[in-house]
């Protein structure tokens, strides 16, 4: 099942309040595209992250896909944007439990259909969401998602590796390549009978 989009409305008089976003500077872009990740849209990003704690929602919302959030996170200069990202899942996975625990207590009003038409309203409490939310979920959210920060820091650390392999096989392949041209030198010259001179033994 789709998650419903991210609604502006309901947050427009926090994303108009300055002190309600999350500060972070914004990862640099090499080219301004009017539908890339401007200093604007980033922004836009976060906040709305930090309201619904979804990824992919708050992407959307700003009219970017959830993949392109990603590869912003890997791009250089991202590291305080990384640091806010976590930050506002934190914040928004908080409030979105908050109002679930709030529903679950309180009840909420539950169409029931029968044979396809809807033929009344309950209102139900779910004791069993309530007592689930209150025992906490902290450790299963942290495993589901990785932070932003780890995962960035992680690529890193895949990368340098990578170079380090890349510069140890471009080192090996020198080392043979002076090799093999030493032994192409001593079979051409075997080839062309030619004997290199043997190095002269002074008698004292």
């Amino acid at each position: 099942m789709s998650t419903p989009p991210f609604d502006w409305t309901e947050f427009e008089p926090e994303f108009d309040d300055p002190t309600k976003h999350i500060p972070f500077t914004p990862v640099p872009r090499l080219r301004a595209r009017r539908r890339g990740w401007s200093e604007g849209r980033q922004r836009a990003f976060i906040f709305a992250l930090s309201r619904c704690g979804s990824v992919a929602r708050a992407a959307r919302a700003v009219g970017m896909s959830p993949r392109s959030a990603y590869q912003l996170l890997y791009a250089p200069g991202a590291d305080d944007f990384a640091r806010a990202w976590d930050m506002a899942i934190d914040q928004g996975v908080a409030r979105v439990r908050a109002d679930a625990l709030q529903r679950a207590l309180g009840g909420a009003f539950v169409p029931v259909f029968r044979r396809g038409k809807l033929v009344r309203v309950e209102h139900r409490r779910s004791d069993a969401l309530a007592i689930a939310l209150l025992g906490g979920q902290d450790k299963v959210i942290d495993d589901y998602r990785r932070t932003a920060v780890s995962r960035r820091r992680y690529r890193q650390d895949m990368a340098e590796l990578d170079r380090q392999r890349e510069e140890e096989q471009r080192r090996k392949d020198q080392v043979w390549a002076e090799h093999q041209a030493i032994l192409d030198r001593i079979e051409l010259d075997r080839l062309l009978g030619r004997d290199r001179p043997q190095p002269r033994v002074r008698i004292l």
